[in-house]
């Protein structure tokens, strides 16, 4: 594949979730045991040194140490990486993906976070599979979630998709996944167009108690538009219900592959700030 051709899989207008059939390096999530943590950069580079970072993630937000786990997220920034993306993918498509992964930096980390705070809620499954890039030079990764009880969310997620440089891995907060749930058909999506954002009523509890922040809702984004909310996946309480209210009421064009409208499913998140 081409790198002009791989940027068809970056620009997605909202992260998603996506099934991979993998068979390797899946291992049953069960209750993580505390055990010392290990530093980032002892984590070999293949697919089983990245389940266990990602194990290790996961036993964080289970025990409730978001600050561990959001300075761990924070050093998975990749160092320099305009000039990384340019070396790994060539002048004019590694610009436009450095640009992207610096405008997706900031709330790419925070949506990572979240999401761990949501699989935490979770039994399930992680599988990582070696990624092929057109260079040759990097070494990429892609993790997925598999839920296997009966608690609320998607059957699966994507993790996200990484990078191995200067001895750690990094994650890339730009790169979505889709998946498609209602085509055999096996060619790139073309995600329709937002037409309609409906703005959440700030609830009036929240806004007396100063409560702002992100909400993460699963939902599935049908062939005509329209959106059908799955769960809530993260975010304050006091902020759910108004955010799957307003989600509801969003339209899409519809998301087509090889011309042929389908239904995706997808992760969007709504922010509540308080304005002065």
């Amino acid at each position: 594949m081409k790198p002009r051709n791989l940027l068809r899989y970056l620009v997605v207008s909202v992260v998603v979730a996506l099934v991979c059939p993998l068979q390797a390096f899946c291992q049953q999530v069960e209750s993580p045991k505390p055990a010392q943590a290990a530093t980032a950069e002892s984590y070999p580079n293949t697919p089983d040194g990245l389940r266990q970072l990602l194990l290790e993630f996961l036993r964080l937000a289970k025990s409730g140490d978001q600050a561990k786990l959001r300075t761990e997220i924070s050093a998975m920034e990749i160092p320099d990486y305009k000039n990384w993306f340019t070396h790994a993918f060539g002048r004019e498509d590694g610009q436009k993906l450095g640009d992207r992964y610096e405008t997706s930096l900031k709330t790419g980390e925070l949506h990572f976070e979240m999401l761990w705070t949501e699989l935490a809620m979770q039994q399930g499954l992680i599988s990582v599979d070696r990624l092929r890039v057109p260079s040759g030079t990097v070494d990429a990764y892609r993790a997925n979630w598999k839920k296997t009880d009966d608690s609320a969310g998607p059957d699966s997620q994507s993790i996200g998709v990484f990078y191995f440089v200067d001895g750690k891995f990094r994650v890339d907060g730009s790169r979505h996944d889709l998946r498609v749930l209602s085509t055999n058909k096996t060619g790139p999506a073309t995600v329709g167009k937002l037409l309609n954002r409906v703005q959440p009523v700030y609830p009036p509890l929240a806004r007396q108690t100063k409560i702002q922040g992100t909400v993460a809702v699963n939902v599935i984004v049908r062939k005509d538009g329209t959106v059908e909310v799955q769960t809530v996946g993260s975010g304050h309480p006091l902020l759910m219900q108004a955010a799957a209210d307003a989600v509801k009421q969003w339209r899409y064009e519809p998301t087509t592959v090889e011309g042929e409208p389908v239904d995706i499913q997808t992760k969007i998140y709504v922010v509540f700030a308080l304005t002065k």
